[in-house]
């Protein structure tokens, strides 16, 4: 459970981290709007695939 965690964080992670941003310096909030781009883009290309 803790790898999907992880991979599911792992977009917004590499960009917080190459930000130079920690956690408590609201780098919650970037990796959150990193990874909700990301995987929203994944879900997209694979249902407009099926469509």
């Amino acid at each position: 459970m803790k790898t999907l965690i992880w991979l599911f964080l792992l977009p917004g992670d590499l960009v917080r981290q190459k930000l130079g941003i920690t956690v408590e310096q609201d780098g919650g909030l970037i990796r959150a709007f990193i990874n909700m781009c990301f995987w929203g883009a994944v879900t997209l290309m694979i249902a407009l695939r099926y469509v």
